[in-house]
């Protein structure tokens, strides 16, 4: 019987923040909306993993797909966040780079049958990096928790600088590693790391008000 944190709790759980955000959607700004779409694209590929890994069908396939999809819409939500026209233009161009960089890695470097462990920590470093960079310009003001950005990138380092350590290792924790015990728990602290990124989330949606609106 598979592990109910994993494979039930924490794929409904992004329904709260998808909730919150659809009582908010019309005061909302263009960077809430992005993260928003983030959430059903992230639930629409999760779902559609857990319904083939029930089928016996593998799923790595999607996870190099899910890459390229949470890195378009995480650097676009920071471009549109960023005042900074030359960390602005950075977030352009990796926009449209790192994409073609994943694509080419399961092309030719890492079979799309494995966890892509060359684009993954990439990716999160690069997230991880511009959060810090955006709220060390941002300042921590008064009301920093009263903010919804900071709520958001808050969620984004819960989970994607611990993250990145298993994003390397994960080939090894699946298809190396003999022990089972272990295996569970590296998957079972992603899975909480991801629900801490979604309640956190949801804390920003529900901080949305209409002069936020851009």
């Amino acid at each position: 019987m598979k592990d109910i944190l994993t494979a039930v709790l924490v794929p409904l759980s992004i329904l709260i923040p998808i909730g919150i955000f659809l009582f908010k959607y019309k005061i909302a700004g263009k960077e809430s909306k992005t993260l928003f779409y983030y959430l059903i694209f992230a639930g629409l590929v999760n779902a559609a993993g857990i319904y083939l890994s029930n089928r016996g069908i593998r799923n790595l396939p999607l996870l190099h797909l899910y890459t390229i999809g949470e890195t378009i819409f995480l650097l676009t939500y920071f471009l549109l966040i960023f005042e900074n026209r030359a960390i602005r233009k950075v977030l352009f161009c990796a926009i449209i780079l790192l994409p073609v960089a994943f694509i080419l890695n399961f092309l030719f470097f890492q079979s799309i049958y494995e966890f892509n462990t060359y684009a993954r920590p990439v990716e999160a470093i690069l997230i991880t990096a511009v959060c810090l960079i955006f709220l060390y310009n941002s300042g921590f003001v008064e009301d920093f928790l009263k903010q919804p950005k900071s709520w958001i990138n808050i969620g984004i380092l819960i989970y994607f600088p611990t993250a990145t350590i298993i994003f390397i290792l994960s080939n090894y924790f699946v298809f190396v590693s003999s022990n089972r015990t272990l295996n569970n728990i590296i998957w079972d602290i992603h899975s909480i790391l991801v629900l801490g990124m979604y309640l956190a989330f949801a804390k920003g949606f529900s901080l949305i008000k209409k002069e936020d609106d851009r």
